[in-house]
């Protein structure tokens, strides 16, 4: 593939490819002729309303075909996109809308003068727009990050940047001209491969829904329609287990966003050793990805060990440095700095941010700039990067980048709240939030009794302005935060949900551990005689214990404070499902035991069960 900016790359396939398939959901089949002329009418009305180069356009609507073709309307115009995910809630949406000063917002609902919904936007009936001249240097996408300053910061990637590593992925990723697998949020940068990198080379980008697959509320696709490529996040891997071979790769599975280790990937490998597995480094400063490596067919054994990130991409230039940004010798660790063709312009209106983290690059002669990572790594002997960790309390969930301090800045402003700090605890798909809370004394709002605190409140609290991926899953009250000898925060000695701390704090905090939802304390598993419960409780009950790998749970525990995640949840419901209670996944993560669980299914139907289990 030619160097063409986004635009023109999707403009010269659509001459190449009219009658192939772009866009396929369920019975929903959009060739590139078909996807070209709906977005190019949406173009139309979005240019008449001030859409251009240099411009911003936020995109929120439901994953579907429409969504895909508002994205590329936008690009049509040659404006920048901002994707916001449709299930964002209301304060976090409006200050993403207000810092970026979209000049337009394409939503499922009306909002205000400058929001357009679908239908307003076809309204144009000629499908013509001018096409203005795209800059390299023009904004071709803005997508927000986690702040922790507690806000969440939005990084601008610009068309040059897009370009070089669109050009990489079409170089790396044959299978793009295939069928690609859409399943993540657009708002989450990993899905800047499987969205443009199978419309600029003649593939076709097939939505799924794998959650609701994997649980059995929606139907797989045929066999016939199987991808080529999927991309996901390590924390995915135990979803794909789920998953039937219709929706599973044939030629590659890249993976990233958080570090892989050969143990997670060992069983998935071993079952289809026919597909080409790549694990691809990039914070969403170095757009995507900026470093691979590649296990093909037939390669060695894999060590349970992380596996390398590998090597850079061509253009990028990767540099391995201590604090003094010298070069550290090779095997020792040091700060990973990226540099090259796919760095971002930096984060929209945080100048300030920008040249703390955008740095000038020593060892270039161009005056050009490198992004420091904050990713501790080491080089190998044979050369290739290992990631090794943080050098600050950046977290990482499901794939998705979390600042604590967002989090945290969230929790203080209840009024109840007088400090907290949040950690994650657990590995790979069992890994979940807990926020550590000290209390205002004497409280100024009703609370429970004995002072503790209403995890409920926190919950909803955090609901109104964070995403469902950064809500703790447990609140541990404790009389204070530990803080090292020279008084900074000491995350390491906070208390695990059960009062043990990762390290000895110099003054230990007392724990008291409130959880969300009704239950009492997960480990008294059984609130009640099971004799006492309905059949469909006894047979969820026996599921779910299942599910968390403990002997018993009772029916009005706490799911995820006992250790849960969605993609327990998802094992749970497609054993219900296939057990005969009719529950989705919304339900298990709204509710999160099972009385309440099935309160909210009155209509579940559930196979007769005979001591705890179906018949």
């Amino acid at each position: 593939m030619s160097r063409l900016l986004l635009r023109d790359a999707f403009l010269a396939q659509v001459d190449r490819t009219p009658d192939a398939e772009a866009v396929v959901r369920g019975d929903t089949v959009w060739t590139y002729r078909e996807l070209a002329s709906r977005a190019a009418r949406i173009a139309r009305t979005l240019t008449e309303r001030g859409a251009g180069p240099g411009k911003l356009v936020a995109v929120r609507l439901e994953r579907g075909p429409d969504q895909v073709a508002a994205l590329v309307a936008v690009v049509l115009t040659g404006a920048g996109y901002v994707p916001v995910a449709a299930d964002d809630p209301d304060d976090r949406v409006r200050h993403i809308l207000d810092d970026c000063g979209a000049t337009l917002v394409i939503a499922d609902e009306p909002a205000d003068g400058r929001t357009l919904t679908l239908q307003d936007a076809l309204i144009a009936s000629a499908p013509s727009v001018s096409a203005p001249a795209i800059r390299a240097d023009d904004p071709a996408y803005v997508i927000y990050t986690s702040g922790s300053s507690g806000t969440p910061k939005g990084v601008l990637v610009e068309h040059g940047a897009l370009s070089a590593y669109l050009a990489h992925a079409h170089a790396q990723y044959g299978s793009l001209t295939g069928r690609t697998v859409l399943h993540s949020s657009v708002s989450f940068d990993m899905a800047v491969t499987s969205l443009w990198g199978p419309l600029l080379c003649g593939g076709a980008i097939h939505v799924l829904d794998l959650k609701r697959i994997a649980s059995g509320e929606e139907p797989p696709p045929p066999a016939a329609a199987r991808p080529t490529f999927l991309k996901v996040t390590p924390s995915h891997l135990a979803m794909l287990e789920l998953l039937p071979e219709s929706c599973l790769p044939t030629d590659h599975l890249v993976i990233g966003g958080e570090a892989l280790t050969g143990a997670a990937l060992a069983h998935w490998r071993a079952a289809h050793p026919g597909v080409t597995i790549v694990n691809e480094y990039g914070p969403t400063e170095a757009t995507v990805g900026c470093c691979t490596h590649v296990l093909r067919p037939g390669a060695r054994p894999l060590q349970p060990g992380p596996i390398p990130i590998g090597r850079a991409n061509d253009g990028t230039r990767l540099y391995v440095l201590d604090t003094q940004l010298k070069p550290v010798p090779a095997g020792e660790e040091g700060e990973l700095h990226i540099a090259g063709d796919q760095l971002a312009r930096g984060y929209l209106g945080r100048p300030d941010l920008t040249d703390e983290r955008f740095v000038p690059d020593p060892f270039a002669a161009d005056g050009s700039r490198m992004y420091r990572t904050g990713d501790l790594v080491r080089a190998r002997p044979d050369g290739e990067l290992e990631y090794r960790g943080r050098l600050d309390e950046q977290l990482k969930i499901l794939g998705h980048r979390i600042e604590p301090g967002e989090i945290e800045a969230v929790l203080s402003s209840h009024p109840t709240v007088k400090d907290c700090a949040v950690v994650a605890r657990g590995d790979a798909e069992s890994r979940r939030l807990i926020a550590h809370v000290v209390l205002h004394l004497p409280l100024p709002l009703p609370l429970p009794s004995d002072h503790t605190i209403d995890p409920d409140a926190l919950r909803s609290h955090a609901e109104t302005a964070l995403p469902e991926y950064m809500i703790p899953a447990e609140f541990v009250q404790i009389s204070e935060l530990p803080l090292t000898p020279n008084g900074k925060l000491d995350r390491a000695a906070l208390p695990y949900p059960h009062g043990v701390p990762l390290a000895s704090p110099t003054a230990t905090p007392t724990p008291t551990v409130a959880r969300p939802g009704p239950g009492p304390d997960p480990d008294s598993r059984q609130e009640e005689p099971p004799s006492t419960r309905s059949k469909p409780e006894t047979l969820l009950c026996g599921i779910v214990a299942e599910a968390l790998g403990v002997p018993e749970i009772g029916a009005e525990t706490d799911i995820l404070a006992s250790g849960g995640t969605s993609i327990t949840a998802l094992k749970l419901v497609a054993r219900a499902r296939a057990a005969g209670l009719r529950i989705d996944l919304t339900t298990v993560l709204r509710e999160r035991t099972v009385r309440r669980i099935l309160a909210a299914h009155p209509g579940h139907t559930a196979a007769r069960t005979e001591e705890g289990a179906p018949r």
